[in-house]
Formats: structure tokens, sequence, C-alpha cells
């Protein structure tokens, strides 16, 4: 069967939750079972002097409370840096710090004596914002307020801007942004009878879960086993925090050897997990008379909150791509990440890419602006082609489709008309504009993470030609089962409906990393491909028996056997039962690691990811110059993705990724109070909707990647990261003046609208 990939095809998951049949984690049931809440703190910044259970204990249905000392293991937890007491046993940092876990015979009771506990503090002045925490007196959160840095200095910085004819400086603020997926963080933990504990859980990555369990639970690696259930949504937002969840349900699971289950309520799973990073960045940049771009200067401070959690991912990322897909030969940035009394920032789709693209494609239009150049000619000018280097040293060869995809988005656009339309459409009431966007993301978990970027497959045959698949990472509502079913029946030449893809399991397959960093088709294909090769030597095997030659003698290619081209063919299905028959392996498992980076840590020079992908997107808005609404009326976005696996599933990523970038730009403003979150829930912290979106076109570049499989590379980060500087520029372009700070409140944009009117500017 040819070209089962690049089609598209309807999501193996789809009939099963539109009909609503599908399991979340709320959904499944155990005998015996208890049910968890956390204990967690109200105040942001003090110590834990003790606590008081007596009102805890008087609630209906309470069994037990368990605190710092009783974690049998270690009492750490954190996935890069060891910064977060699985309980808080002394200093409380901020409001959502776990405290301690109650038991209960429901969760309605266990919420309710969680609430009970008294926790007896004493609090201190909490550091609320990145410039308290740099102060030179401002107290310690931990042995330093410094989460995390990263630098990239490549060429002579200094000589750049000598030579520089225009010298442009700028300012811009990104806020919080929330996940809010529509199921909150939930496990269910089971101690088995032979000594083993099973997790299952809405997960992101479930091998850093097993890892948390066995650390916390002081027992092997190989005692815990974690499942993935049907996850409704993530969006980074289940990566590490599950660590925490589970691990905390395993302490009352492991001492009560009973089953105990925990769902988060919605204020709580706000308050108490990360979110994205807000981000102050600065910016100087040289360019020549030409447009040419010559030197930049960086300088990024991000609000990681409490606890590390990501930071160090987020800010390297951002380090990396603070000056986005153009050629700058002379770099300086300084990227640093910032300890506060307010919850954990962590993964957030982008890992930091979003912010500083917000950045880099404000900066790029002010530029233009400034020299007297189309906007899209100056990032023609002066993109990423085959042949350049991008501003870590990272000389490019394959698969640069960054200029191919500002040519796609112009075109889909109808760039030059669309503009004049805009300017012809606008009135004393609505203002129209638009404005671009471009960005280039690294795949995979790059140098810093490279340890961990291994990911495998396992395939099984059955004698009756079914197959079953069993993968590393996780479907977390992208649509990975379908990709997967796609590729593996691709490899193997067979129908996809002979595919059942397993529920991800850490007894499956070995540990495969996380399923972050838009690494699962490149890392599942490339491990597909390596599982299914060594299926098909054993198809061949069995066929040269059939036929009675030499296994060279054997070609295997559309589901079938054949010696010579005359031959008649073995099917699939006849291959499996002789498979069978002749007691050949009829299951692989494939591996596959990115290829060793090149990178120094200290300069920020090198190889920082394998590969890249590009995007442009392209949007045009309508500004309401009365109360400062604005609305996205059109999306133009063209990706780079190497090849097309399922064009129908890169069609709803770009689409979500828009719509869900778009509420990071215009509606998404998180709201604390001391740290304590107001807008924590839908009628305060605002979603856009179906009537906030707009029409969406999009179009595929492929640029085929030689170390995809078949070419691919990752989309679902890039969906999302190029919008808010695309709605930022069209804004700044309907209504004269700079806006350079996310979420756009109309308030504020009436603010930047009556300064344009008092200084007589155009508007």
């Amino acid at each position: 069967m040819n070209d089962i990939i690049w089609q598209s095809m309807p999501r193996v998951d789809g009939l099963d939750k539109a009909r609503g049949k599908t399991e979340f984690i709320a959904d499944r049931s155990f005998p015996h079972l208890l049910h968890a809440y956390p204990v967690f703190s109200t105040i942001s910044s003090g110590r834990l002097l003790s606590t008081n259970i007596e009102s805890a204990e008087s609630t209906n249905g309470f069994i037990a409370a368990f605190f710092a000392g009783e974690v049998p293991g270690e009492n750490r937890i954190g996935v890069i840096v060891d910064d977060q007491p699985l309980f808080v046993h002394d200093r409380i940092r901020y409001i959502g710090d776990a405290v301690g876990i109650v038991v209960a015979e429901t969760a309605e009771n266990a919420y309710r004596a969680a609430k009970a506990v008294d926790v007896i503090v004493e609090t201190d002045s909490p550091i609320l914002s990145i410039a308290d925490s740099r102060h030179e007196q401002a107290p310690l959160i931990h042995e330093t307020n410094i989460a995390c840095e990263h630098r990239v200095l490549v060429g002579d910085v200094d000589a750049g801007f000598t030579a520089s004819n225009h010298i442009v400086t700028g300012t811009i603020k990104t806020g919080y942004q929330e996940h809010y997926y529509l199921e909150p963080q939930g496990c269910v933990v089971v101690p088995e009878d032979d000594g083993t504990i099973t997790v299952y859980g809405s997960i992101q990555c479930v091998f850093y879960v097993q890892k948390a369990v066995a650390r916390n639970l002081g027992i092997e690696y190989s005692r815990v086993r974690v499942v993935q259930t049907p996850v409704g949504g993530a969006f980074g937002g289940k990566e590490d925090i599950p660590s925490e969840v589970c691990a905390r349900t395993a302490v009352a699971a492991w001492l009560l050897k009973r089953p105990v289950q925990m769902i988060y309520r919605r204020a709580d799973d706000l308050q108490s997990t990360s979110k994205r990073h807000p981000a102050e960045i600065s910016y100087k940049i040289g360019v020549d008379d030409t447009g040419k771009l010559l030197a930049g200067e960086v300088d990024i401070h991000l609000n990681a909150g409490a606890y590390a959690t990501l930071s160090s991912v987020v800010s390297f990322r951002a380090a990396t791509q603070a000056l986005g897909p153009y050629q700058v030969p002379n770099v300086r940035v300084h990227s640093t990440a910032w300890y506060t009394n307010l919850p954990p920032a962590g993964a957030f789709r982008g890992f930091g890419s979003p912010q500083a693209t917000f950045g880099h494609e404000r900066m790029m239009d002010k530029i233009a602006r400034q020299i007297g150049m189309d906007p899209v000619k100056f990032r023609m000018l002066n993109i990423l082609k085959p042949g350049s280097s991008t501003t870590t040293g990272h000389h490019l060869d394959t698969s640069v489709g960054a200029e191919e995809t500002i040519e796609a988005a112009v075109n889909l656009a109808g760039y030059s008309d669309t503009s004049t339309k805009c300017k012809q459409e606008s009135d004393e009431r609505y203002r129209y504009g638009i404005g671009a966007s471009a960005c280039h993301y690294g795949n995979c978990l790059g140098s810093p993470g490279w340890a961990l970027d291994g990911s495998a497959a396992r395939i099984q045959i059955h004698r009756d030609g079914l197959v079953a698949v069993a993968y590393g990472l996780v479907d977390m509502g992208q649509g990975a089962i379908t990709v997967v079913a796609q590729m593996t029946a691709e490899a193997l030449g067979i129908d996809p409906r002979q595919v059942t893809v397993l529920q991800t399991d850490t007894t499956n397959v070995p540990d495969s990393g996380p399923s972050v960093a838009s690494r699962n088709v490149v890392m599942t294909g490339n491990a597909i491909r390596s599982a299914a090769g060594k299926i098909v030597e054993s198809l061949c095997k069995a066929a040269a028996h059939k036929f009675g030659c030499a296994e060279d003698d054997v070609s295997y290619s559309n589901g079938a056997a054949r010696r010579g081209d005359d031959s008649p063919a073995l099917q699939f299905v006849e291959l499996a039962e002789l498979m069978y028959l002749l007691n050949l392996p009829m299951d692989a498992l494939g591996w596959w690691h990115v290829p060793e980076l090149d990178h120094d840590p200290e300069t920020g020079q090198g190889e920082a990811y394998f590969t890249y992908s590009y995007a442009t997107q392209i949007a045009r808005v309508r500004v309401d110059m009365i109360t400062g609404n604005v609305k996205v009326t059109d999306v133009w976005a063209a990706h780079d993705v190497g090849r097309a696996i399922n064009p129908a599933g890169l069609e709803g990523q770009v689409e979500g990724g828009v719509v869900q970038g778009i509420g990071w730009a215009l509606y998404e403003n998180m709201q604390m109070n001391n740290g304590k979150i107001s807008t924590d829930n839908l009628s305060t912290y605002l979603l856009p909707t179906s009537m906030d979106s707009p029409n969406i076109s999009s179009v595929f570049v492929e640029n085929a990647e030689p170390l995809g499989p078949w070419g691919a590379k990752g989309i679902g980060e890039p969906a999302i990261i190029p919008i808010a500087g695309a709605v930022a520029n069209a804004i700044s372009d309907a209504i004269d003046r700079d806006v350079n700070e996310i979420p756009i409140h109309p308030e504020d944009l009436l603010k930047l609208i009556n300064e344009s009117l008092s200084t007589g500017r155009t508007v």
C-alpha cells in the first residue's frame, strides 16, 4: 500500500470521544478506592511552624493525613532543578505549596478535610516581581534568586554596532498564560500485591512520573508502572506537574495499602500549577543602510515563580532564538530566570519561543519602519537560507524553509492587496491593519537535553496479520495515536486499520523521554522505522522459506514479499502466519536518538538543535477606535513541516495554535493579589471562543529533513509561536503606534490611540 502517510486520515480516537465513550481518569474506578486532596499553603512566603489536623479528623469519612515526615523516600521533587519539596517542611514559597495530603472515603470529604487542616505559619514579605527579585537588597527565596542563566555570544558585537548606520532599541513585556486544559490534574495510584505500584493518570511524560514516584517512595524504578489514561488537554501543563500530583498520591496509597484517587478542583489547579513565564526583554539592534542586520544585543528576564521547574529549558530556548530566523553575525544575549513568591512558571507550548518571537518580531517591524522598508521585504533580506548560520553559529545546509514560508504566507494572504485594502476600508471608527511574524523552532530537546533525547517503539505482529504498536511518548489530544498508526502502516506497507496503537505504559518500551518539544513525530516515527526494519527481515526470512530461495532473493514492499518481479506475491497476512509457524521473531523494538550536537553551553555557540521548523503567520485585525477592542479577522499561516504525515492533523494543530496564541495576545489577563490568583474561573480568566476565532488559512512548505521520518519535522509548538507578534504588528500598523506589551487590553490600547491623537499623529 503506497502513500499511507501524506494523506489525511480520520482520528483513530475521534469517534469514541465524540460519543462520550472515552474514559478519562475521573471515570476510572477501582475496588476499595480512597480519595485524596492536598493541603495547600494560603500564604505567599513564610515558615511552616506546625499543622493541626483535629478539625480535619472530625470531618465525615476522614482516613488519614500525611506530611513531610511520612514520605518514605526523599522529600524532593523537580525534573531538572532539585529545589522543590514534595511536601513543605520549613519554607513556604507560594500560595499553592503543598504542605501535606488528606485521605478520605469520598472526593468531597477529602477536599473538605484538606481545607480543614490548620496550617500554622510565620509570614514574611513576599517577592512578587522580577524587579523585586533583582534588587540587591532582596531577601533570598532559595540560596539565590536566580533560577538559571543562559548566554549566546557570537562575533564582535561592539564592532557590529560601530558599523551600523541605524541602531534601534526597544523593550517588550509578555504576561502569564494559563494552560486551562479541560481536564484538571488527576491520577489513581494502586499498590499491587507483589510490592509494586501502578500509577494511572492524565500525564504528558510517563517516565518523569516513574522516576518521581520511585524516588519519593524510596523504591526501584522497575517497581513503578505508569499508565497514561486519555488526556483532556495538556499544552505543557502536564509535563512536570503530574510528577507532583502522582508522587503525593503514591505516598498515601503506599502507606495505606489501598488505591487512592486524587483529582484537582479547578481553582486549586489554577493556583498551584505552572504557567507560561512572563517576560521582560530589552533589545538593541544595528542595521546598515541597505537593511542588513549587523548586530544584536538582547537582555531577557523571565519570572520563574517559586520553583525552577522547566525554567532552564525556557530560558535556553528564549536565548538561542532571541533574534529569530535571521542572519545576525554579531550577537550578545543574556537570559535570566528569577525566583519570585508566585506560582511556578514552567512548560507551556513553545518553551520560551513565543516570548522571544513576540519580541524579535515587534523589533523587526520597528526597524523596518525606522529605515523606511516594507516589513516583509526587510525579513526576506535577512532570513535564514541554506548555507547561512543561526545566531548560535549553527551552519544550516538542509531543510531550511524559512524563506519559503514567508513567500507562501504572503501569497496566501495576497499581502500587498490586503495591505492596500486595510487602508481603504479604515474609517473614523474602525482601523484595519496587517502584520507578519516569522519564527524558527528547534526540534526535540536540544543540546541541554541530549541525554534524554532518545525514544522507542515496539511493533508486534499477530499471526492473523493484525499489528500492535507501543511507543514511549503520548497522545495528549493532538492526534498522535492516528499518526503513529499511519507511520506504522506505512513502514510495513499495510492498511492502517490493521494497526492498534497501545496505551502508553512504562512497561511496554524503554524510557523514551518526555512528550514535549514537538518531538513526537520525529522520535516515534524514526523508532517505528527502526522496529519495522527488523520486522521486515523476519518477513523476508519467512518468504524465503516458502519460496525455497535465499533471503537476498526476496524483496518486500507494499505489504507483500516477492521473488523476482514476476513471481506470485506473499501478502502480509500470509507472511504473519508463516512467521508464527516457523517460530520467527514476531516483535521488534526500535530506537532512535538525536545525533550528538556540537554546542558550547558557556558561549551558546554551535548546534543548539539538530534541525528547525520554520513558520510565518500573517494577521489582519480590526481595531475599534472608540472601545479599544480588537478583532482578528483573518490569519494566513505557512509552516515548514519537512513532510506532512497527516495534512488534516497539521491543519488542526495550526488552527488550535493560532486561537490559543490569540488568547495569549488579547484575552488572557491573569490577575493576582499578593500571590493569590483572582482570575480563577472562566468568568474572570477569558479564553477565546469560536466567536473570537478568525478565518484561518494554512499552507505547508515541505522542505524535507533528512533525519526526520519520511522527511517530517515537528508542528505542535510552531503553530502557536508567531501569532502574537503578527497580531501586535497588525494592531501597530492599524493605529500607527508600537504595541509592545501583551495581553493587549482595550484600555491600554485606548491610551496609545489617545497619545497618537494628542501628538497629532494620524491614526
